[in-house]
């Protein structure tokens, strides 16, 4: 006698029960390289308003925005040390030495990210040669023209610095000035000397 096997077959799905509109691929996961890239928002549109202050109008303000603009030559929206650089070279008579740039940037560099931002590109356009001179601003520029840092400066510091800005002096005109702040008569300028002397300047503006 043959004796029939038990067989259990699995059961099908009706095929007019599935939705294909609704099988929804699993979703893509970005990887480090460009999951920085899935969103660039907007740059902020560029209101004059937003950047007057006591001293500056409207007026101010956009051409300070002409002349950031022309400066920032990545057109990333700040001054970068090489920026300046190249504004130089364009005016063609000053070529300021790499430190010099980076103090000039220091200067106004507020939040100290080693670049300059539009607003406090205004600060230092809209403040006045002079006006916010401290003993700590002069010592700032004795070190620019020693930059060795030996304390002092010598004939031959002031040499390089006219030679730099174009001025040619004679030696006659440079001994003039170390003779203006050398009360001691060394033949050098020492910084509190230096900075006396500049105060005194200051004074007859």
């Amino acid at each position: 006698m043959n004796k029939k096997k038990n067989t259990i077959s699995a059961p099908s799905l009706p095929q007019n029960k599935i939705n294909t509109q609704q099988l929804v691929s699993p979703p893509q996961q970005l990887s480090p390289t460009n999951s920085h890239q899935s969103f660039i928002p907007p740059e902020p549109k560029f209101d004059p308003n937003d950047y007057i202050t006591a001293t500056t109008t409207k007026r101010d303000i956009i051409l300070y925005k002409e002349i950031f603009d022309f400066l920032d030559s990545n057109n990333n929206g700040v001054i970068q040390p090489m920026d300046l650089r190249k504004a130089f070279l364009i005016v063609g008579k000053y070529q300021p030495k790499k430190q010099i740039l980076y103090q000039m940037i220091a200067d106004f560099d507020s939040d100290q990210s080693g670049i300059i931002e539009f607003r406090e590109f205004v600060r230092m356009m809209s403040t006045h040669p002079g006006e916010k001179d401290t003993d700590e601003d002069f010592i700032n520029v004795f070190y620019q023209i020693d930059q060795d840092y030996k304390g002092y400066i010598t004939i031959d510091d002031l040499r390089e610095l006219s030679s730099e800005c174009n001025e040619n002096l004679k030696d006659e005109q440079l001994l003039s000035i170390i003779q203006s702040c050398d009360s001691e008569g060394n033949g050098t300028i020492r910084e509190k000397q230096f900075v006396r002397y500049m105060k005194s300047l200051q004074k007859r503006r």
